[in-house]
């Protein structure tokens, strides 16, 4: 039973995910369209700043949420409560501390980890420190795949501005 009850609220929590996954998006694009205006009437170059800050922290939680997502919807696919969740539920721990100046955002963030964690802790899975040293590291190189992500946007945007 509570292999159901897991999957049920993986399931809600994938949901979550997409949900502000889609809602950042949104965020985004107002974003930009409010960049691009303040940069046509000439704003202060610190106004200008913090919307490109806020637009690239926006993009680099976008990326991360798209690739947790496949991983959770793997994991949903299998029907396996596998070792996969320490993966997201460290991702998503690590992202949350790296948006801090997107407070709403992280607490979002912080709580889809707890709910993570509360499914683990529901679900027959033998997780050791070892392992959560090796997941730890998988998030990592997730974050710091969509970090890149991120940059290769910018260097674009930036090709195009010119």
């Amino acid at each position: 039973m509570p292999v159901l009850v897991s999957r049920s609220r993986l399931t809600r929590i994938l949901y979550d995910m997409k949900m502000l996954r889609r809602r950042l998006e949104l965020l985004e694009v107002r974003l930009e369209r409010s960049l691009e205006s303040k940069k046509s009437k000439e704003a202060e170059n610190s106004i200008i700043r913090s919307y490109s800050n806020a637009i690239r922290q926006i993009r680099f939680v976008v990326y991360s949420l798209e690739v947790l997502e496949v991983k959770l919807e793997s994991i949903l696919a299998l029907n396996a409560m596998t070792q996969d969740l320490v993966v997201v539920r460290e991702a998503l721990k690590e992202l949350s501390r790296r948006v801090r100046s997107l407070p709403e955002v992280s607490a979002i963030l912080d709580d889809i980890g707890d709910s993570i964690g509360d499914v683990m802790a529901e679900i027959p899975v033998d997780v050791d420190q070892q392992v959560i040293a090796v997941r730890r590291e998988a998030a990592k190189k997730i974050l710091e795949e969509a970090e890149r992500l991120v940059e290769t946007d910018n260097s674009k945007a930036s090709q195009i501005a010119s």
